[in-house]
């Protein structure tokens, strides 16, 4: 029995000892955990667009902005607007709602309208790419004050 148990420690040890060896030959065998995508989550507050308040969470990938939602609240509604980070410009996607009565009545969805959604594009200086939208939200100035486009 002292026997059996003896080979199967070495057995044992020897299998441990050897796993964490490379392949020879394979000069350029590095892992792809050097790769691993780092996402990062930030909120920050954006002044001087609503005296309710304005704040939006933005996402970075590897350190660069990709996406982010604010929310935009006022007396009489919200708003929210998503941007997407694309490399030359900065797709839009802007919803708007309306309270049904005064902003302290508000407790879910169904206290507040649909006004509108719309979707565009812009630049990064904020310029409108195509056709002008009269009815949007421009705070694109606030945003970038705010908001680092790189870690």
């Amino acid at each position: 029995m002292m026997k059996y148990i003896i080979v199967c420690l070495f057995f044992l040890i020897v299998s441990c000892n050897f796993s964490h060896k490379k392949e020879k030959g394979n000069v350029n065998n590095q892992s792809d955990f050097c790769k691993v995508v780092k996402d990062t989550l930030i909120a920050y507050e954006i002044e001087g667009i609503s005296t309710e308040g304005a704040g939006t969470k933005v996402n970075y990938v590897n350190g660069k902005i990709t996406r982010s939602v604010t929310s935009i609240y006022g007396e009489t509604g919200q708003a929210t607007i998503i941007y997407e980070f694309e490399t030359d410009k900065i797709k839009v996607l802007e919803t708007k709602y309306s309270y049904k009565s005064g902003i302290e009545n508000v407790k879910s969805d169904e206290d507040m309208l649909l006004d509108y959604e719309i979707s565009y594009f812009i630049d990064f200086k904020g310029n409108i790419i195509g056709n002008e939208i009269p009815e949007r939200i421009d705070f694109f100035k606030e945003f970038k004050e705010a908001v680092p486009f790189e870690l």
